[in-house]
């Protein structure tokens, strides 16, 4: 069992808390302050315990002044109880200090559901930096599997960044890729072969050292094993090892090699780490972070100490799930709220930073309907739709999209006015998943179906159900959003190679020229030249009709002055290797 397993156990049996777990068995339906006669097996069996047990829990309570106790002499003699506090009011205080202190499993343990439900809704009073060092933020949710290879949402490539570590990195400062694991690298054979070298004295997270095999088979498992980025590595031939220098031969010249080496998905495991069955749930890498517990109540990294680069500056980041629209006071970190304040009610000594995001909310039409089934229908319809959702949704954090990427102009803009509808089915079913933003998209995009005539079913998956595309065959429309990391000319690349959504409903022969496209741009030396060859990419796609770009969003995160290192990366979260706290 992974130590931190066992320090989560360890902490759903805290003495204290089995204590005052005790102490109400004992004061149920009993009377403050009233003396209480009961023999001592009475009370062992109250406790559940023997009587040996009892008497020192007994003591115990008298020493922590929950009671007084007079024992009685000799056996079977009977002690008199006075119970001194209100066993509500005890537990009230033992989950204010347990949340103090951050243990929220022990908060939790042994509540009904309605109690559990109460505590998350006074979990924003214990968020922001803490005495120890470590920095609670709140988030909707709990985590989801944090296997690289699978992971598509932007929070757990996110966190996959900060806890694992690939053999190159992107610096988005520099804006070319960086040595990571790897110090030095050689391009041979016009790119069809690469050699790299990793660092000496390499180590993951348990201790264990970083070989060129965990490499070769982290590598091979992402070519071998289907999953969403399996395309990235399609075209490695072979891998050879050779002390800490690997060499990987390639099916066909490529310049991007090393930006495939820095996505998230090619984070270098140990050596079939993936069979254990808490994997997902609590994955090993060597990266700047450990991930120390992750469960539906948090998730928490830890510093990782070993890691090859800058030691972290902050020694721990503690997710706290606090249930969505939650009032939050001033936690020190938010991200995509409205402007905050701090303890003395003033605003200008808070920073916030926005951009807006790289990606698009977008619109999926099934081709297999009659009305979707030509390009010039899918453009039509998207028009309408796009004028709808300007009309009705916009706002400070959105705009409306007319490309992939703000500022690209590959469908029309949104009328000022209503446009007149098209044809389109009588019975609709559109898909999304569980994110607020797409559900306001999707439910404006419902509006308009339904004022079109339309009947009109909306389903919301859940993300990790949203992935797996088996509802795609009976699906007709369907309400996305993609959004690119700091290396966006790659993720342009990325999604253009399958792994975006709007695959699914894409024609043979779209699909065959964009594999073509792709493997001419990575054989492509020259940088502008591949970028303005994705961007014509693209274009062709949306004439085509098989993607509709409907909003972008405005990203954002406010901090207080104590905290610093605060950045807004690409994908809307920020780097917790530079974030540090005083004192």
């Amino acid at each position: 069992m992974p130590p931190a397993l066992k320090d989560v156990i360890a902490e759903r049996h805290s003495p204290r808390l089995q204590a005052v777990d005790q102490y109400i068995r004992l004061a149920h339906e009993q009377a403050l302050n009233a003396a209480l006669a009961m023999r001592m097996e009475e009370v062992a069996a109250r406790l559940c315990c023997g009587e040996r047990n009892a008497r020192l829990l007994l003591a115990r309570m008298q020493r922590l002044g929950w009671l007084v106790w007079t024992p009685g002499r000799g056996r079977g003699k009977v002690s008199t109880l006075v119970l001194r506090q209100d066993p509500a009011m005890l537990r009230t205080q033992q989950l204010r200090r347990l949340l103090d202190e951050g243990d929220m499993e022990a908060a939790f343990q042994g509540l009904p559901n309605e109690a559990q439900a109460r505590i998350k809704e006074a979990l924003p009073a214990f968020l922001g930096a803490t005495p120890g060092g470590t920095l609670r933020i709140p988030f909707y949710r709990p985590l989801h599997a944090l296997d690289p290879q699978h992971v598509t949402r932007r929070t757990e490539v996110h966190l996959v960044g900060q806890l694992l570590e690939g053999l190159t990195a992107f610096d988005r400062y520099k804006d070319c890729i960086v040595p990571a694991l790897a110090h030095h690298w050689d391009c041979l054979e016009d790119g069809r072969r690469w050699r790299l070298w990793l660092r000496p004295g390499l180590r993951f997270h348990d201790g264990r050292p970083l070989r060129a095999q965990d490499v070769r088979a982290t590598l091979l498992r992402l070519r071998d094993e289907d999953g969403p980025h399996q395309m990235l590595m399609a075209h490695v031939k072979q891998v050879d090892i050779q002390g800490l220098r690997i060499d990987v031969a390639l099916r066909a010249p490529d310049q991007l090699f090393l930006n495939r080496l820095a996505t998230h998905c090619c984070a270098i495991l140990p050596e079939d780490d993936w069979l254990r069955d808490d994997f997902a749930q609590l994955p090993i890498g060597a990266g700047a972070f450990r991930l120390v517990r992750n469960n539906e109540h948090r998730a928490t990294l830890a510093a990782f100490d070993g890691y090859w680069g800058a030691r972290p500056l902050i020694d721990e980041i503690d997710l706290w799930v606090v249930p969505p629209g939650s009032p939050l006071p001033p936690v020190d970190l938010k991200l995509g709220t409205s402007r905050a304040t701090d303890p003395n009610g003033s605003k200008a000594s808070w920073t916030r930073l926005t951009q807006w995001e790289q990606g698009c909310e977008y619109v999926l039409l099934n081709p297999a309907r009659a009305e979707f089934a030509s390009a010039a229908a899918r453009r039509s319809v998207g028009h309408w739709l796009r004028t709808h959702v300007a009309l009705n949704t916009l706002g400070s954090m959105h705009r409306s999209a007319t490309g992939w990427l703000p500022g690209w102009r590959h469908a029309p803009e949104p009328d000022r006015r209503a446009v007149a509808a098209p044809a389109v089915p009588r019975q609709l079913r559109i898909v999304t998943y569980q994110l607020d933003d797409l559900i306001v998209l999707a439910r404006s995009v419902q509006e308009a179906f339904e004022q079109a005539g339309a009947t009109v079913h909306l389903e919301i998956l859940t993300a990790p159900t949203f992935v797996t595309r088996t509802w795609i065959g009976s699906a007709d429309v369907v309400i996305s959003g993609e959004v690119m990391g700091d290396d966006i000319a790659f993720g342009l690349h990325h999604c253009l190679s399958g792994v975006s959504h709007f695959h699914a409903w894409m024609g043979a022969a779209m699909k065959r020229s964009l594999a073509t496209t792709c493997r001419h741009l990575a054989a492509e030396p020259d940088a502008e030249k591949r970028l303005a060859g994705w961007e014509k990419a693209f274009a062709e796609v949306a004439e085509a009709g098989a993607v509709h770009p409907m909003r972008h969003i405005r990203q954002q995160v406010e901090h207080a002055p104590h905290l610093g290192g605060v950045s807004l990366a690409r994908c809307g979260w920020m780097d917790f290797r530079k974030l540090w706290l005083p004192d």
